[in-house]
C-alpha cells in the first residue's frame, strides 16, 4: 500500500523496515506481485457484488470475488433456531414493485410467504395503549389529520425530485439544507404527528430525523414508487421462508469457491498504468477493472493510491450509516395471536419502538422481532446483551403484556460493531451533501467501479436495489 507522496518502491522499502522491526501490519509489507492479472475483481460478496460477478462470468470474463467476512450475504444475515429454521438478523422484506429479487428467489428455490398480518396492531403513545385494525393508528384526530397531510405534501414533493440526480430538482436548493426534523417542525403543530413521522424516518434510515436531508428522503420516496405509504408499509409485506441470506449462499455455490474467496479483506489499492492491485492482510491479487460493491463507510477505510478525487473522497467522509440494533425474541408459540393480534407495534417509547412477528411460516416457534433504532440503539452501545434482552423484554411487555417476559431464547445483532458493515439500514445524506457533492461524485474513477444497494436509485438500501445495482455494474463494466 503505497503511502501518499511516496513512489511505489519507496513506500515498499520503507514498509519492509518498518515490518522486520515489527510496528506495522501485514498489509503494509512488501508482497510479491500478483502473476495472475483477472479482468475484474468484486469487492464485496453480497447481493450487488455476487449479482455483479455472475453478470461478468456469464459473460465470459475472468472474475474473482473477494470477502472480508467468513460469509456471504453483507446485510443479509440469518440466525439458525432449530428444525431448519431461521430468523433474520438482517435484511428480510420485500414487497410488490421489487420485481428483481422476487424473479431472484423463484430462480434460486426460495419460497416466499406473506408476512403475518391478521389481527390488530398495538399503537403505544404519552404511556397509553390502544390496538387497532387496518394501517392508521388510532393517534388523536388532530395528528392523524396532520400526518395525513404531510405524508400527502412529501408525495407530491418527491415528484418533482429524480431519484438518479436529486440535486437537479427544481427546488433542491432549498429542501437539502433541511433536515426532516426541521421541516416537520416548521409542518406540524401536533407533537404526536411529529413523532409518527420520526418513528418513520427511524424505521427507514435506522437514524433520527435530525441528521437526514429532506430532498435524500424525498429521492428515496422517488425510488420507491413516488409514495411514503409503500416506503412504510407494503415494502415490508413479503418474506423468505428459510431466509433471504439463502440467495447469496446459493449464488456464491454456483460461483464456485474457486472466484468466491472469503476472510479477505481489501484494505489497500494500487492504480497503476493498464492493471490495479487490491492487498488483503496476507495476499495481493491483481485485475484489470475492480468493482466496489462494500458500504460507503467501509470503503472509506479502503487506502487507494494515487488517492480517489476530491469529490469522491469528500463523499466517502459524509455518507454516514444508520444505527440499528435487531432484536429477535423466540416463545414457544405465537401467544399474541391468540390475544388477537398480529404482532405489530408502532411506539413512541423505546428502546423497541417498532415490533412485527417474525414467526416461521407454519407459526412455530413464535417469534417477534423489534428495532433499537438511532439514538435508542446507542444508547446502549456499551451494555451487555444480558443489558439489552432486558431492555428489550421491557418494551415487549409493555406491548404484549407479561408472557412476553418469559422467551425461550433471545438473539440480536448490534450492526454498528460489525467491522464490515459499520451500522445499518445503509448509508444516508446528511443536509447539504446531496447538492454540494452529489453531481461530482458520481461514476467509476478510471477503473475502479463504485455500486451497492445504498446507491440504488430505485429501492435504495433493499435487497431489489442490490441486485439492480450489480446488475448495472457488470453493465458499466463490460461497456467499458
Amino acid at each position: 500500500m503505497a503511502a501518499r507522496g511516496l513512489t511505489r518502491r519507496q513506500t515498499l522499502a520503507a514498509g519492509a523496515a518498518a515490518a522486520a522491526a515489527g510496528t506495522v501490519p501485514a498489509v503494509a509489507r512488501a508482497k510479491p506481485r500478483p502473476r495472475r492479472v483477472h479482468d475484474v475483481i468484486v469487492v464485496g460478496a453480497g447481493l450487488c457484488g455476487l449479482n455483479a460477478a455472475r453478470a461478468l462470468r456469464d459473460a465470459g470474463r475472468d472474475v474473482l470475488v473477494l470477502e472480508a467476512r467468513d460469509r456471504v450475504g453483507g446485510r443479509n444475515f440469518d440466525h439458525p433456531i432449530g428444525n431448519g429454521k431461521v430468523v433474520e438478523l438482517g435484511g428480510e422484506w420485500a414487497g410488490p414493485g421489487q420485481g428483481l429479487v422476487l424473479a431472484l428467489a423463484k430462480e434460486l428455490g426460495v419460497a416466499t410467504f406473506e408476512a403475518y398480518a391478521d389481527g390488530d396492531s398495538v399503537y403505544y403513545s404519552g404511556g397509553r395503549r390502544q390496538t387497532y385494525s387496518g394501517d392508521i393508528p388510532p393517534a388523536s384526530p388532530a395528528a392523524l389529520a396532520e400526518a395525513e397531510e404531510a405524508i400527502l405534501l412529501i408525495n407530491q414533493m418527491a415528484a418533482e425530485v429524480p431519484a438518479d440526480k436529486p440535486w437537479t430538482a427544481p427546488h433542491a436548493a432549498q429542501w437539502d439544507p433541511q433536515s426532516v426534523a426541521s421541516w416537520s417542525n416548521d409542518n406540524l403543530h401536533t407533537q404526536e404527528a411529529r413523532d409518527l413521522i420520526a418513528v418513520a424516518i427511524r424505521g427507514v434510515y435506522g437514524e433520527e430525523p435530525t441528521a437526514v436531508s429532506l430532498l435524500d428522503l424525498l429521492s428515496q420516496v422517488t425510488g420507491t414508487g413516488g409514495d411514503v405509504n409503500t416506503m412504510i408499509g407494503s415494502a415490508q409485506s413479503i418474506r423468505f421462508a428459510g431466509g433471504p441470506q439463502q440467495m447469496s449462499k446459493k449464488l456464491a455455490a454456483k460461483l464456485g469457491r474457486s472466484i468466491v474467496r472469503l476472510r479477505t479483506p481489501v484494505l489497500a489499492v494500487d492504480v497503476e498504468k493498464g492493471r490495479v492491485t487490491v492487498h488483503s492482510e496476507k495476499a495481493s491479487f491483481a485485475a484489470r477493472r475492480v468493482v466496489f460493491a462494500i458500504p460507503r463507510p467501509v470503503l472509506a477505510g479502503v487506502r487507494f493510491t494515487p488517492a480517489l478525487p476530491p469529490a469522491h473522497e469528500q463523499l466517502l467522509q459524509r455518507q454516514p450509516m444508520g444505527a440499528v440494533t435487531k432484536v429477535n425474541v423466540i416463545y414457544d408459540k405465537p401467544f399474541w395471536r391468540d390475544q388477537g393480534l398480529n404482532g405489530s407495534v408502532v411506539s413512541d417509547t423505546g428502546p423497541i419502538d417498532i415490533v412485527y412477528d417474525n414467526s416461521p411460516p407454519d407459526g412455530s416457534p413464535g417469534v417477534l422481532v423489534g428495532f433499537m433504532e438511532a439514538d435508542e440503539s446507542r444508547k446502549l452501545f456499551g451494555k451487555s446483551t444480558a443489558d439489552r434482552r432486558a431492555a428489550a423484554l421491557a418494551s415487549l411487555v409493555r406491548y404484549f403484556g407479561e408472557p412476553a417476559g418469559k422467551p425461550k431464547a433471545y438473539v440480536d445483532k448490534v450492526w454498528a460493531t460489525e467491522r464490515w458493515t459499520l451500522g445499518a439500514y445503509g448509508s444516508y445524506n446528511p443536509p447539504g451533501v446531496l447538492t454540494s457533492l452529489g453531481a461530482s461524485g458520481q461514476g467509476n474513477v478510471g477503473p475502479l467501479f463504485f455500486y451497492g444497494s445504498d446507491q440504488s436509485p430505485q429501492w435504495t438500501g433493499y435487497m431489489d436495489g442490490a441486485i439492480r445495482q450489480g446488475q448495472e455494474a457488470a453493465k458499466a463494466v463490460l461497456a467499458s
